[in-house]
């Protein structure tokens, strides 16, 4: 019954070492798959596909049409722009004072004329707010001499604006005369997922008389294409060109539109430049080459020429966390802490002078120095403290050159 027992513990023993060598095998090999998936998408994981980047709510500019905080109505509390050119439907109100006292109102007829009681028809479609008032105040001007005469616009016209390509709701808009680009945009919500930011125009009776980009106006605030629009214009947004994602060390990491001559100097401006801890000596960017990924390192001097392409991706790293020039002092001195190694602090006695000098309670025959050393192993040296403030007693550096000569080291 006993050697029954012993075979019977020795066979379950010898399925146990089994078991046990197969199941760690299998984590082994478990684990192998796993570092080497690690290891090759470590540097491809977190770039985006195509998908990804045409993100509306990753790419830098691209809510400013849908922002609710943005509603970009054209203000009409405003006295009429002078460059205001009148057309049919804008209500006139000319004022006469001074020798005689009379208010003509009126409508721009769609003949593009205004009918003045008394004067007759004055034709004002195609006149800015100026030219107009040059011109009634000469044509009144034979009928109320003496008199100040002024035409003012009331209520403005509606205008029709197509807004077509790469919006959220493209078709045509009735705006008032007074809007602008930014206001067909908003009003046909925004620009699309895949639409651009760069390079918006506006074309009026067959040729571009605007090209907006975004970016210059979030950034630089520059509405210089941010035309007043008139009827029947024609807004296009096309899709992006290139888009390029900046992530890790910087101040607005995120996606970027940009153009094809713009460098990765420009990206990091566009992201508000480097974080505080950044490292600024080189960026590394994934390009997408047709075929596979590639990485390049893209040095100080080298950025404002490396010219960006659509699906690149740069990381900026961050500093080393370690210093390079920093020695610490702790124990019985009044101020212990970090202190800079070069300058004026060279010695220990130096740096015990920066840290305010030894406490009464000092142990002065001996202090341990440790220091790192190039194969960055650690290594204790017996320091002579009440020696070296004396000014007899042999540095640490001196010791170990004396002792290497004696032993012939």
């Amino acid at each position: 019954k006993e050697q029954a027992m012993r075979v019977k513990q020795l066979y379950e023993q010898q399925n146990n070492v089994n078991t046990s060598q197969s199941t760690g095998t299998d984590i082994n090999e478990s684990r192998l798959r796993e570092e080497t998936k690690e290891n090759t998408s470590d540097m491809l994981e977190d770039h985006p596909t195509t998908e990804d980047l045409a993100r509306e709510d990753q790419v830098f500019g691209r809510n400013i049409f849908n922002n609710e905080m943005l509603t970009f109505e054209p203000s009409m509390n405003i006295p009429t722009p002078a460059n205001y050119r009148l057309g049919a439907g804008d209500a006139v109100i000319i004022d006469v004072w001074g020798a005689s006292q009379i208010t003509f109102e009126g409508t721009v007829s769609p003949d593009g004329t205004v009918t003045i009681e008394g004067v007759g028809p004055l034709t004002l479609a195609g006149m800015t707010v100026k030219e107009a008032n040059d011109y009634v105040k000469k044509q009144l001007g034979r009928f109320y001499s003496n008199s100040n005469i002024t035409l003012t616009v009331g209520e403005t016209r509606s205008i029709q604006v197509q807004v077509m390509g790469e919006v959220m709701v493209p078709g045509t808009y009735t705006l008032s005369a007074l809007s602008s680009a930014f206001n067909a945009l908003y009003a046909a919500g925004g620009i699309s997922e895949i639409g651009t930011l760069r390079d918006i125009k506006v074309f009026r009776q067959g040729r571009v008389v605007s090209t907006i980009d975004v970016y210059d106006y979030i950034l630089n605030g520059n509405t210089k294409g941010d035309i007043r629009l008139a009827d029947n214009d024609v807004i296009v947004v096309g899709p992006y060109e290139c888009l390029v994602n900046i992530r890790g060390k910087v101040k607005r990491p995120m996606f970027y539109e940009m153009k094809e001559d713009e460098s990765v100097s420009r990206i990091l401006d566009y992201a508000g430049g480097f974080a505080g801890d950044a490292y600024t000596d080189n960026v590394r960017l994934i390009r997408k080459s047709g075929r596979e990924y590639s990485v390049y390192t893209v040095g100080e001097f080298e950025m404002n020429g490396f010219l960006l392409k659509d699906g690149d991706s740069l990381y900026v790293d961050s500093i080393i966390p370690r210093f390079s020039n920093m020695a610490e002092i702790r124990g019985a001195v009044f101020h212990p802490g970090q202190y800079q190694m070069d300058g004026s602090i060279k010695t220990v006695r130096q740096l015990i002078k920066a840290a305010d000098g030894l406490r009464e309670d000092a142990f002065l025959k001996r202090a341990v120095m440790h220091r790192q050393k190039e194969d960055l192993t650690m290594e204790a040296l017996s320091v002579d403290v009440e020696g070296i403030m004396d000014g007899v007693a042999d540095t640490p550096e001196k010791m170990d050159k004396y002792i290497k000569t004696i032993y012939n080291l």
